[in-house]
């Protein structure tokens, strides 16, 4: 699996660097992505610094069996943890498996 890019995160009120170092109008996060099937934790991406529009062309190979969903949970790194929860989405493995071109990308919301 190639985790590609996310597009259009949004930092919550918390997330917010100090006016000091940007703008007002162009708030950003240092996002990165764990990646989980079931209950069980597979890998995190790289952080990518102040980007709500993140790149990682990262690729990750794991071997799973009689899985039901693989999610994506995206979190801002914080300077002082916590990480800040940022968005997640579960993707059914049935829809996966349904998919005619198995090389094709995809979106996910």
């Amino acid at each position: 699996m190639k985790l590609c890019e996310a597009g259009g995160l949004k930092p919550t009120d918390l997330q917010r660097r100090p006016m000091t170092f940007m703008k007002p109008d162009e708030p950003s996060i240092d996002p990165y992505v764990t990646i989980d099937v079931d209950d069980m934790h597979l890998a995190r991406s790289t952080t990518k610094p102040r980007s709500c529009d993140p790149v990682w062309g990262e690729s990750f190979e794991h071997t799973v069996e009689g899985a039901n969903k693989l999610y994506f949970t995206v979190f801002h790194s914080a300077a002082i943890p916590p990480d800040k929860f940022v968005a997640n989405v579960a993707v059914p493995f049935e829809d996966l498996l349904r998919r005619k071109d198995d090389t094709s990308e995809f979106w996910v919301s």
